[in-house]
C-alpha cells in the first residue's frame, strides 16, 4: 500500500473562512482537498486574520494562521536616510517568524514535504528540516518589471533574497512556463529542476451546460474580472469600449474588481462593481458573450481558466503565460498589450459573430477540461513529491554511510 504524506503547504493569501482569497491561495484550497479525500494530511500556514481563528479545519485541511510580527521595519520607515529599506526589514522579520512557526511545527507533525509560494522564508533556505518546494505565481518585482513599471533598491534587494531562498528549493513548479524563463532570468542561471503544471480548476466549474442562451433582448457583453491594479489593464479596456461601442451601439461591459481613477467619467454602458462571491460571478460568465483579459503582463490568470471552463470565447493580451492557455483563433483572440484599437477590434469581431464566438467557446471548454483537471493535476504532484522525498531520505543516508566511514 502506497503511504500517505503529511504536506504543508505556506501560503499566505489562503482563502479566508469569510471570503477572499487570491489565484495561489485558490489553487493550494483545490489541491489540498483533493489530497485529504485521497488520504493524505494536509497542513497550511497563511496569515492571521482578525476575523479567522489561529486554527480551523477547512474540509480536512489544517489550516494554522500565523502573525508576521517585528517593528524594526516600522522605525525604518520613519529615518529618511533607510526608509527605502523599511521593506528589506519588513520581508527579513515577517520571514524569520515565519521560519520558526513552520519549524516549531514541524517539531509536533513531521512534515514529509513543504510547498512554499514564491518568496517563501529566507530563513529556511539553508538547512531546512524538511525537503521544501516553490510554487511560482508571480512576484511584485515581475509585475513591475514586466509592465514597465518603475522599481525601486529597496524592491531589487527584496527580490534577491527571494531568489536566494528559490535558488535553493529542490524543485520549481509553475503554471506556465514563460514565468519558469522570467524567474530563471531574474536569477541569471537555469532553474535547476522545474516542472510546469497548470492550475486546477474546480470541477463543479465544469457542468454539462457550457452556458445559458443569452435571451434575445439582452445587450452584447463583455464580462472583464480582475484586481485593481494597472497590470490587469482596465485603463486599456476604457479606452478600447468608445471604439466598441461605435460599432456595437448597445453593447455594455462588466467590469468587477477593477475601478477606474477617482473621479474619472464612465459612460452609461460601463459598469464597475465590487468583487462578488464566486456562485455569483460564475452567472456573470455564464451570461457573459467575451471574456476580456487585458493585461499588460499576467501569469496564468485564474478569470481566463474560469471563462473557458463557463464556454466563452476570450480575447487576451499575448503576455506571459496567457498564450499557453489561449490559443490564437481558436479559443480566443490575442492582441498586442496596450493597444486598445487591436483589442476592440478583437471584442467587435467576436460580438459580431455569433457562430465564431460558440465555436471557440466550445474549444476552450474542451482544452480547459484537458489542461486543468484537478485529478490529473493532484496525481502529477503526488508522483514528484514522492520523488523528492525519495531523494532526500537518499541523501541522508548518503551522508549518514559517509559519516560511518570515517
Amino acid at each position: 500500500m502506497t503511504p500517505t504524506l503529511h504536506i504543508c503547504y505556506v501560503e499566505l493569501g489562503y482563502p479566508h473562512h469569510h471570503g477572499g482569497g487570491g489565484g495561489a491561495g485558490t489553487y493550494v484550497r483545490l489541491a489540498g482537498r483533493e489530497l485529504v479525500r485521497q488520504g493524505h494530511r494536509v497542513s497550511v500556514v497563511a496569515l492571521a486574520c482578525p476575523q479567522c481563528p489561529s486554527y480551523a479545519i477547512d474540509e480536512g485541511i489544517e489550516v494554522h494562521r500565523v502573525s508576521l510580527g517585528g517593528k524594526l521595519h516600522w522605525y525604518a520607515s520613519k529615518l529618511p536616510a533607510i526608509r527605502s529599506g523599511a521593506i528589506v526589514a519588513r520581508y527579513l522579520e515577517q520571514t524569520w517568524s515565519l521560519a520558526r512557526f513552520v519549524r516549531a511545527l514541524h517539531a509536533r507533525q513531521q512534515f514529509d514535504l513543504v510547498e512554499y509560494t514564491e518568496g517563501g522564508d529566507f530563513w529556511n533556505r539553508g538547512r531546512a528540516p524538511f525537503p521544501f518546494i516553490v510554487h511560482l505565481h508571480g512576484s511584485r518585482y515581475t509585475f513591475l518589471r514586466m509592465s514597465g513599471r518603475p522599481i525601486d533598491r529597496a524592491e531589487r534587494i527584496y527580490r534577491r533574497l527571494e531568489l536566494l531562498f528559490i535558488g535553493r528549493a529542490r524543485l520549481v513548479f509553475s503554471p506556465s512556463q514563460a514565468l519558469i524563463g522570467l524567474v530563471a532570468g531574474e536569477l541569471g542561471r537555469p532553474i535547476r529542476r522545474s516542472a510546469v503544471l497548470p492550475y486546477p480548476l474546480d470541477p463543479a466549474l465544469l457542468g454539462d451546460q457550457l452556458g445559458e442562451p443569452a435571451p434575445a433582448s439582452q445587450r452584447p457583453t463583455v464580462l472583464f474580472a480582475a484586481r485593481n491594479d494597472p497590470v490587469k489593464g482596465g485603463d486599456t479596456l476604457l479606452r478600447a469600449a468608445p471604439l466598441v461601442q461605435r460599432e456595437i451601439a448597445d453593447v455594455e461591459f462588466r467590469c468587477f474588481g477593477y475601478r477606474p481613477a477617482p473621479g474619472a467619467a464612465l459612460p452609461d454602458y460601463v459598469r464597475c462593481y465590487d468583487f462578488v462571491a464566486k456562485d455569483a460571478l460564475l452567472a456573470h460568465y455564464r451570461r457573459a458573450d467575451v471574456c476580456v483579459v487585458p493585461s499588460l503582463w499576467d501569469n496564468s490568470p485564474n478569470t481566463v481558466y474560469e471563462a473557458m471552463a463557463a464556454g466563452k470565447p476570450v480575447v487576451a493580451s499575448r503576455v506571459g503565460g496567457i498564450p499557453e492557455l489561449v490559443s490564437d483563433g481558436e479559443t480566443g483572440l490575442l492582441v498586442e498589450p496596450g493597444d486598445h484599437h487591436q483589442l476592440a477590434q478583437a471584442l467587435v469581431r467576436l460580438l459580431r459573430d455569433q457562430r465564431e464566438r460558440a465555436t471557440m467557446g466550445q474549444s476552450g471548454n474542451e482544452r480547459i477540461r484537458r489542461i486543468a483537471n484537478l485529478n490529473h493535476n493532484v496525481e502529477q504532484r503526488l508522483a514528484i513529491y514522492r520523488q523528492i522525498i525519495a531523494e532526500r531520505a537518499s541523501d541522508h543516508q548518503d551522508r549518514h554511510n559517509a559519516h560511518r566511514t570515517r
